[in-house]
């Protein structure tokens, strides 16, 4: 006479089966998310920050950090009235501002006129649309 599997042996083995293989779906997972991350979509990896911002006789000069750890280009800086949301000056003709992670760049903004007492945000942009803006009160 043959015997069988006990049901509690076979119950054991069908719980070990399925855990090895949820864990190997979670290993698959994990890694697959991981190299998509980080191959095809860089704008993720991409953070700046606006540093300081310094006016002296209408030039407006924008200090961008960049705290990401991907090269980043600037696209764009804004000077927008912070009471009324108006643009004040938009500089879209900047070329060749690109920074390596860690490194501060700058850029000048000519004939921009503040009045003092008002409040201003500056925002930097990347070609992939990434932002990075900080607020500032012109003292005059």
């Amino acid at each position: 006479m043959k015997k069988a599997v006990s049901p509690v042996i076979a119950t054991l083995l069908l719980i070990l089966i399925a855990v090895a293989a949820a864990v190997l779906v979670y290993v698959w997972v994990t890694g697959y998310a991981a190299s998509i991350t980080e191959a095809r979509t860089p704008e993720l990896r991409e953070r700046i920050k606006i540093e300081a911002v310094s006016y002296k006789d209408r030039e407006l000069t924008v200090y961008i950090r960049n705290i990401g750890d991907t090269k980043v280009t600037i696209d764009a800086i804004y000077v927008i009235n912070a009471a009324t949301g108006s643009s004040i000056t938009v500089a879209t003709d900047i070329q060749n501002l690109k920074a390596s992670p860690g490194e501060v760049v700058s850029h000048v903004l000519e004939g921009v006129d503040l009045s003092p007492g008002e409040t201003y945000i500056i925002k930097a942009v990347t070609v992939n649309g990434i932002e990075g803006a900080t607020s500032f009160s012109y003292r005059g």
